[in-house]
């Protein structure tokens, strides 16, 4: 195994891998001290650019230089490979850096309500070792769906949250169960667990708010990974 030193993206060899289940068809990988060192991977994010915000993330993002984060990718998609993700290239493999900053009353109606990623795998290491924020997944009641599958569904649901998304909004990041969201399943955000789950299941971040005064030091910090296709 390459050195940590040498390399900050070097898996634990000593890591523990279970999967866990959120309803019918929707398996969530779950791997504990995915990192060999952790810390120079946070160390790295620390000092990363924060200039950019994508889709509706309640935050900013950090892009990590593409040479150096290639052998993750190597290593994530031979995993997956070794999964049963048959289909799985490095090549379509994404990473970057991310930090949640917006306060709740400054968020949208959509970034409220839990959200899909519209992408096949959808993964998120988390890097905070005084948070356990950790990511929700959710049932949307009024149209039974766990997960948009097909298009049919895409549109069934953009149509709802067009009517319906402001009036329901939650108040806080914290979705309760009620009559629009009912909450599945909770994985805890340990630092150095990566989770990686189907990018069309609802998700959220499981936290309430973000704090009145942080630093970069002190938010949640993660490494958000994504699968754009299968080949």
């Amino acid at each position: 195994m390459t050195s940590p030193a040498a390399d900050p993206f070097a898996l634990n060899t000593a890591a523990s891998v279970h999967i866990e289940q959120v309803g019918a068809g929707c398996p969530v990988l779950v791997i504990d001290d995915f990192y060999a060192d952790p810390h120079a991977v946070r160390a790295l994010a620390l000092g990363g650019n924060y200039d950019s915000s994508l889709a509706y993330y309640p935050g900013l993002h950090a892009r990590i230089d593409s040479a150096l984060i290639q052998p993750l990718f190597e290593r994530v998609a031979t995993l997956l490979r070794q999964l049963g993700h048959a289909q799985v290239r490095a090549e379509a493999l994404f990473s970057d850096f991310s930090i949640v900053t917006t306060p709740a009353r400054q968020m949208l109606a959509k970034q409220k309500h839990p959200h899909v990623d519209g992408l096949p795998l959808a993964g998120v290491v988390y890097l905070s070792p005084e948070l356990d924020v950790g990511t929700a997944f959710f049932e949307h009641r009024p149209l039974g769906l766990a997960m948009l599958r097909n298009a049919d569904e895409i549109e069934r649901y953009d149509a709802w949250l067009h009517q319906q998304g402001q009036s329901t909004q939650p108040d806080t990041y914290a979705v309760e169960d009620g009559t629009v969201w009912v909450k599945l399943h909770a994985v805890t955000g340990r630092f150095n667990r990566m989770v990686m789950y189907p990018g069309n299941a609802f998700h959220s971040i499981d936290m309430r708010d973000v704090p009145a005064s942080q630093t970069l030091a002190s938010a949640r910090l993660t490494q958000r990974l994504f699968l754009s296709a299968l080949n």
